[in-house]
C-alpha cells in the first residue's frame, strides 16, 4: 500500500497494483482518443497494443 495525498491535500492509501493498473488503462484510454481522431481525419491509425509487439 502507498499512502499520498491528491492535489488538494485529500490523503489516500492505494495499493501498487490498483496505481500501475491506472497508469496502463489510463494510456490505452488516450490511445484510443488518438485513433478515433485519426479515423475522423480518414487516416489509418498505427498498431500499438503490447500484444503487437509481443507476437515478434
Amino acid at each position: 500500500m502507498i499512502d499520498y495525498a491528491n492535489q488538494s491535500g485529500v490523503p489516500f492509501q492505494t495499493s501498487v497494483r490498483d496505481i500501475l493498473s491506472q497508469v496502463l488503462l489510463h494510456g490505452q484510454y488516450h490511445r484510443g482518443q488518438i485513433n478515433r481522431a485519426l479515423r475522423i481525419e480518414s487516416v489509418e491509425p498505427v498498431q500499438v497494443d503490447y500484444i503487437t509487439f509481443a507476437r515478434l
